[in-house]
């Protein structure tokens, strides 16, 4: 008798456990660190401010053709892209995306953290995958003295807040 409930509530638990992971959005595939995050597109119903700037609140993977600064803010020209692992060479593999160039404001007070190539291989005693720390300035300096193919082919991590400032720059390390 007892085994026939224990076969009986089995697939009962199983489900329950199912419907659980399905409803709370947990299991499926498992993302590690360095999974590329989809971009969220913006709805019919969002609001107002969230129509405005289609980047509120997200985080994207974007390329960039140009940064400069206007009226004491740090603005970049950026379409969405793809970056997916190359295990090949343990590296990233680059995905432009298609379109025109949007352009971003930064927060006065967004985090710039960059890696090889874009901030260059003279930092002694750092790894070139390493984020340093950098300036909204030294970030356009740098971005616009960058030959125009590496430029094209650099990536940067973007996170936006609600108002869809830029609050923090993250380059791609590519060596």
């Amino acid at each position: 008798m007892h085994a026939s409930r224990r076969r009986a509530t089995w697939p009962l638990l199983t489900f329950a456990a199912c419907a659980a992971l399905a409803l709370t959005g947990c299991g499926g595939t498992t993302e590690g660190p360095a999974a590329a995050r989809a971009p969220v597109p913006a709805t019919a119903t969002a609001t107002a401010p969230a129509a405005k700037s289609p980047f509120a609140g997200t985080k994207r993977f974007v390329t960039t053709d140009r940064a400069w600064t206007e009226d004491g803010l740090t603005k970049l020209s950026v379409r969405s892209a793809e970056k997916k692992v190359n295990t090949q060479f343990d590296t990233w593999e680059i995905v432009p995306g298609t379109g025109e160039f949007v352009t971003v404001t930064l927060a006065k007070d967004a985090r710039v953290l960059l890696t090889v190539p874009v901030r260059g291989d003279d930092d002694p005693g750092t790894s070139g995958g390493e984020p340093l720390p950098t300036s909204q300035a030294e970030f356009v300096t740098l971005l616009t003295e960058l030959d125009p193919r590496t430029r094209e082919g650099a990536g940067f991590d973007l996170s936006f807040d609600g108002e869809g400032r830029v609050t923090k720059v993250q380059s791609l390390y590519k060596p």
